[in-house]
């Protein structure tokens, strides 16, 4: 549908209309919002207009500006879809008058499911649970388990126990989101004066390995066996936005993750408090490459099971981003003894990635101690990054008996193999078992350019150059970007006589290298040669 702007408007509106497109397709989305905001003001009559501006205030989580738009875009028979049913959770909350028209196009399977949980809410909460209890109920395929929790929610607003019991069990046993269906059958349960059931739901979930336990079950568990109170029931809006919350979930692995985005931040926009479902929208935003947005949604939770995991979440965002000053500042704030397993092993990576790793060790080793106290069962991962945290160290002995500890717990991993095996052949200690290793590695993965490479440096340091040559040819391939893969590359030519191809190897991982020990290997070989320069980096 083409643009339409009054003559007068025209460098207002028209110049706002490109510069919000232009935010949006650099991801900023507040920006985004804004300028679409803007451009909207000035032709008020514009659909397309009105839902760009929605759309995009929606993304952005700015409610208000979307509270504005919506109303243009969602009431009237040709709007959106995704308009109307942000207006009906807007009402639920009071925030804005829901929608006065309803949509000629009907919605699909997915958008009837959710428009009608709403209405359902607010016939609660006008005080006609009954009347919600007897609707009709039609589940798009897939998702009974999902509409079975908005049923048991609706039974026991209407007082009907024994129909809500049933449904809160279906969705129990039909949704994959255990921890989530725990804490809300569980609470039914106490509700209902069946503490022991409560217990005993709790403690299933409960005997999982410590990393996979939910925060908010374990805080049911132990308010209960403190003796607390049951805890209250939802209100409609709070229940609306859980009864959406699971099909919304799902759409993260089903759908684009935008359209996943949009209905979680309409969750937001009518349960802001509701951790749970912004952890989610958090992850999402990041995996859309709106890492600011990402860390904004992270710092907003503040409830008391989720925000450590959420400030956790934040400085590792911030990390991979490229913040390391502020990821590390961060990571610094929150140590302490009571961090959980997750929690912990998130900040040792961003210690031992920024290069702190006396801190990321203690981590690594708090870590390990818990699960031996708690008879847990080891993962080999914290023993492999706490070897590369001693090998970095400088205590390659122990850092050895940590890559082989590693090794007997997960004897077919790739990394812990090709790690392993490339530091006995580069050390020379134990060449043959390392290269074995190495080989192994390659089996398991034979399209991972760094293990390609050690599996060439292995036949290089053989001296079998030119089936070093196949091999470094191919992790280049695989890994154009790996200074040290062409380094080695070019180290095989050399000694096989290709002195030309050797320099453009050589050149090429000084370009890409930022390692001053790599630096001055290659610059020593690009001036003298093989024989001007050390073997290996020193």
């Amino acid at each position: 549908m083409p643009v339409h702007f009054a003559e007068e408007d025209e460098p207002n509106a028209y110049g706002a209309f490109l510069a919000a497109r232009y935010a949006g397709s650099t991801r900023e989305t507040a920006q985004s919002s804004r300028l679409y905001a803007e451009a909207f003001s000035q032709e008020p009559d514009s659909e397309l207009l009105s839902e760009r501006a929605f759309y995009s205030a929606l993304l952005a989580g700015d409610f208000a500006r979307a509270d504005n738009a919506a109303r243009a875009a969602g009431d009237r028979p040709q709007g959106l879809q995704l308009a109307h049913v942000y207006l009906k959770g807007g009402a639920l909350t009071g925030r804005v008058r829901g929608p006065a028209q309803e949509l000629d196009d009907p919605f699909g399977p997915f958008g009837a499911m959710v428009s009608s949980m709403l209405d359902d809410w607010m016939l609660v909460e006008a005080g006609r649970a009954a009347e919600a209890a007897d609707r009709p109920v039609t589940a798009s395929a897939g998702l009974t388990g999902h509409l079975m929790l908005h049923r048991g929610m609706i039974l026991e607003a209407a007082g009907r126990m024994e129909a809500a019991d049933e449904a809160y069990r279906a969705a129990y046993s039909g949704l994959d989101m255990e921890g989530f269906s725990t804490v809300v059958r569980g609470g039914f349960f106490e509700r209902q004066g069946r503490r022991d059931e409560a217990r005993r739901l709790y403690r299933i979930h409960l005997e999982r390995a410590s990393h996979e336990r939910d925060p908010e079950v374990a805080a049911a568990m132990a308010r209960l066996e403190a003796g607390g109170r049951a805890p209250a029931r939802f209100t409609p809006s709070q229940a609306a936005a859980r009864a959406m919350f699971a099909p919304s979930a799902m759409l993260n692995a089903s759908a684009p993750a935008e359209y996943a985005a949009l209905y979680l931040r309409i969750i937001q926009s009518i349960d802001p408090e509701f951790d749970r479902n912004t952890m989610l929208l958090a992850t999402v935003l990041d995996r859309l490459g709106l890492e600011e947005d990402a860390v904004a949604a992270f710092d907003s939770v503040n409830g008391p099971h989720f925000t450590e995991q959420a400030r956790v979440d934040a400085a590792w965002t911030l990390f991979r981003r490229g913040d390391e000053t502020d990821a590390l500042a961060r990571a610094r704030t929150l140590a302490s003894d009571d961090l959980g397993e997750q929690p912990r092993l998130l900040l040792a990576d961003i210690y031992r990635l920024t290069g702190h790793c006396d801190d990321a060790l203690e981590l690594y080793d708090a870590v390990i101690a818990a699960r031996e106290a708690n008879g847990e069962a080891m993962d080999w991962r914290h023993h492999f990054y706490r070897g590369i945290c001693l090998q970095i160290a400088g205590d390659w002995a122990g850092a050895e008996a940590g890559f082989l500890e590693a090794l007997a717990l997960e004897p077919d991993e790739p990394r812990v193999l090709n790690h392993l095996g490339y530091n006995w052949i580069v050390l020379g200690e134990r060449v043959a078992e390392g290269f074995a290793l190495v080989e192994r590695a390659a089996e398991l993965a034979p399209d991972n350019g760094a293990i390609l490479d050690s599996l060439g440096w292995g036949h290089f340091k053989l001296g079998e150059y030119e089936e070093a040559i196949g091999w470094l040819e191919r992790a280049v391939e695989l890994s154009p970007a790996n200074a040290t893969i062409h380094w080695h590359l070019g180290d095989a030519y050399a000694r096989s006589g290709r002195s030309l191809e050797a320099g453009f190897q050589w050149q090429r991982a000084l370009d890409l290298t930022s390692d001053p020990r790599e630096r001055e290997l290659l610059e020593a070989r690009l001036t003298g040669g093989m024989d001007g320069a050390p073997e290996d980096i020193e």
